[in-house]
């Protein structure tokens, strides 16, 4: 005879609840938003180990930032969203799906951000540059790196093109143990579920704070 399920008590809700929050990572893009939602601090401290920029100021920063365009086409709902003191603007996303780091989500991104931010009679030089960073869970280029930067150059001449559009992969399966950067130290962070397993005082502290 099969066993009869009953509903769930709201205690036992809440257990599962406390359960499902303990495992999340920042990897995992709810996680991820929390950590960032109102801390323009840590997103700070994070695109700085990222970009290998430690001046990087930034100004503005925001979660689950929308991108609503024409009525047909595809919205999209950025992660964690920013603009630095130069005016150069951020979305910082988590893949956890392969498909999800396709190349051609990564241009649909920047080509979302790029019509977000020219209104109408602007010139084109006004762009601003933009960066597209992708935390993936694998490592999509199967390259053993740390992070891709994926930049257009005219092949013609070998040069940039320099038209402000950065592309950057960073591979959440990467790990190093001679590897001792804040870079390694960021992605080794990004798989941890729990605070004191992390290395990055500043990861730890608001996982801690969270769980």
């Amino acid at each position: 005879m099969a066993e009869i399920k009953y509903p769930l008590t709201p205690e036992e809700l809440h257990q599962k609840d406390l359960e499902a929050r303990e495992k999340l990572r920042p990897l995992d893009d709810t996680f991820m938003r929390e950590l960032f939602r109102n801390d323009l601090e840590l997103a700070q401290f994070m695109l700085r180990i990222i970009l290998s920029k430690p001046d990087l100021i930034l100004t503005n920063e925001e979660t689950k930032y929308d991108l609503q365009h024409i009525y047909g086409n595809r919205s999209v709902t950025l992660d964690v969203f920013g603009i630095d003191s130069k005016g150069k603007q951020y979305d910082c996303e988590v893949q956890k799906a392969d498909d999800g780091a396709d190349p051609k989500r990564a241009r649909y991104h920047s080509a979302a951000m790029d019509v977000d931010n020219l209104e109408a009679r602007r010139k084109f030089k006004d762009l601003p540059d933009t960066y597209v960073i992708f935390f993936t869970e694998n490592d999509v280029f199967s390259e053993c790196m740390p992070i891709y930067l994926i930049e257009r150059i005219n092949t013609s001449t070998g040069k940039a093109f320099n038209d402000g559009e950065h592309i950057i992969y960073v591979n959440g399966a990467y790990n190093n143990e001679n590897d001792t950067s804040d870079l390694a130290k960021l992605i080794h962070d990004f798989r941890c579920s729990k605070g004191e397993d992390m290395l990055l005082a500043p990861f730890a502290d608001k996982t801690r704070f969270f769980k």
